[in-house]
């Protein structure tokens, strides 16, 4: 059986499939009776993106469907995908989102779903390319575009000491709240759409007319100041729910939001991965999981 993996989140899916890969942006439009995903939605009026876990679970067969006839997927599939961790632990029972949501991908040639937490991906995914298993905790953050998940995971015993999905967090923040003020004298009227920030972060450039204004220095600069931000509060939730076993070694920085720390972050006492490609960490870490499973 083959393995897909579509890693749906608020900002596009990742999808892999073999050695091929894709992304497919999180927005959709009717057009009539017809539902436009992707690029194609864009070109339509009236288009909106993916804002809740509700909206996240309803339309993920849509995606799915895009991304097998993207992958040219052939054969007998096993589908792996993800769900933000805290609605993953919430959801994982009798009756229950991440049932109905495999039962709702179960058709045609996918024969099998497998529904894995995100941030879990990207920590396989780094364990992955070691020699051994780190002997520390290592802290995984998934930075999405409206939400950040924090996983602290024990390679040592192999299991999930604590995570959270941190809600209206993430590259949205992180660019209204830490890049538009350093870039204002270039962006006068101060408002991007949610696909607009997305480019922008992405191409690292505005451009009005003719005029084009690069602005990696300040996305690198917002970056760093908005991952020290988030780190501290991670810190603060881990303190006050695990207390003395909150250590952790290395941070690992994934998701698509991670691409805005191409250069790494400042050295610390603390070791700073960004892994490679991260925004395909935690499909990558799935495929894994996925062929774990006895495929």
């Amino acid at each position: 059986m083959n393995v897909l993996v579509c890693d749906l989140g608020f900002s596009s899916a990742k999808w892999i499939y073999g050695e091929r890969k894709g992304r497919i942006i999180s927005a959709f439009s009717y057009n009539g009776d017809n539902l436009l995903i992707g690029e194609d939605s864009l070109m339509a009026s009236g288009s909106s993106y993916l804002k809740t876990m509700e909206e996240l679970v309803r339309y993920y067969p849509v995606f799915v469907e895009q991304c097998l006839k993207q992958a040219g997927c052939e054969g007998d599939i096993l589908l792996a995908v993800g769900l933000p961790y805290s609605y993953w632990q919430e959801q994982h029972k009798p009756g229950g989102a991440v049932p109905a949501l495999a039962k709702s991908l179960t058709d045609g040639a996918i024969k099998e779903v497998a529904v894995f937490p995100q941030g879990l991906g990207g920590l396989r995914d780094y364990l992955d390319g070691l020699p051994e298993r780190p002997t520390g905790n290592v802290l995984g953050i998934d930075i999405g575009f409206n939400t950040i998940i924090f996983t602290l995971f024990s390679p040592q015993k192999k299991q999930i000491i604590h995570g959270k999905t941190l809600n209206k967090r993430g590259v949205h923040q992180m660019a209204t709240s830490f890049l538009l003020p350093r870039i204002k004298n270039l962006a006068p009227s101060g408002t991007f759409t949610p696909v607009e920030i997305a480019f922008l972060i992405e191409k690292g450039y505005l451009q009005y007319g003719f005029e084009r204004h690069d602005v990696t220095r300040e996305i690198q600069e917002a970056g760093v100041a908005y991952i020290e931000h988030i780190i501290r509060d991670i810190q603060g939730e881990l303190q006050a729910h695990v207390g003395m076993h909150a250590d952790f070694d290395r941070v690992l920085l994934f998701g698509g939001g991670a691409a805005f720390l191409k250069n790494g972050l400042p050295a610390r006492n603390i070791e700073v991965i960004v892994l490679p490609e991260p925004e395909y960490a935690n499909a990558r870490g799935f495929q894994t999981l996925a062929f774990a499973k006895g495929v």
